[in-house]
């Protein structure tokens, strides 16, 4: 069983700048492109090319990588260590990273009000749907159903994924 990186480690070896070489090992481990770590790392394609082997990256490439890392590594237990499976899982589109781009539109210029304004954890949400347009049956705005790959752009994205990684673990899918 692989031991999975504590919060504090992560945030010592970031500090520290990880080594440019371990992007290309985990990459390579569950088949990821140079676009895709350089979207994960964010950073240009040219600059991560252009950094030797041996060279720290920055504290905000280095945190990225690590939670990829531990994203890695939990996916892999997982899947009991199919890194085959764990690849294939971040690029499935799921339900449970949908988007609903009207949403994000409709909060734009909003100034958050008060607490009490805010909604409840135990409102229920809308049914989800595929990521078809809506039909004649359905008034239900259309949902943009993200791989976890998609997400991993921003450090929200990781803790998704891994929340997702975590209902899978458990038996809870869907």
């Amino acid at each position: 069983m692989q031991v999975i990186l504590p919060v504090t480690s992560i945030i010592s070896q970031a500090r520290q700048g990880v080594l440019r070489r371990r992007v290309d090992e985990i990459a390579r481990l569950v088949g990821l492109t140079d676009k895709e770590m350089a979207r994960i790392l964010n950073m240009s394609i040219r600059g991560l090319h252009g950094k030797a082997t041996a060279t720290r990256l920055s504290l905000a490439a280095s945190e990225r990588l690590l939670l990829l890392e531990r994203l890695v590594q939990r996916g892999l237990s997982v899947f009991d260590g199919r890194a085959d499976l764990l690849a294939r899982w971040l690029r499935t589109p799921l339900a449970e990273l949908a988007y609903r781009p009207e949403a994000d539109r409709s909060l734009e210029g909003m100034a958050p009000g008060p607490l009490q304004n805010m909604g409840s954890f135990h409102q229920p949400v809308g049914p989800v749907i595929s990521a078809m347009p809506p039909t004649e049956y359905t008034n239900a705005p259309p949902v943009i159903a993200q791989s976890p790959l998609a997400v991993l752009d921003t450090v929200s994205g990781f803790s998704l994924a891994e929340d997702v990684l975590g209902r899978i673990e458990w038996g809870l899918v869907g």
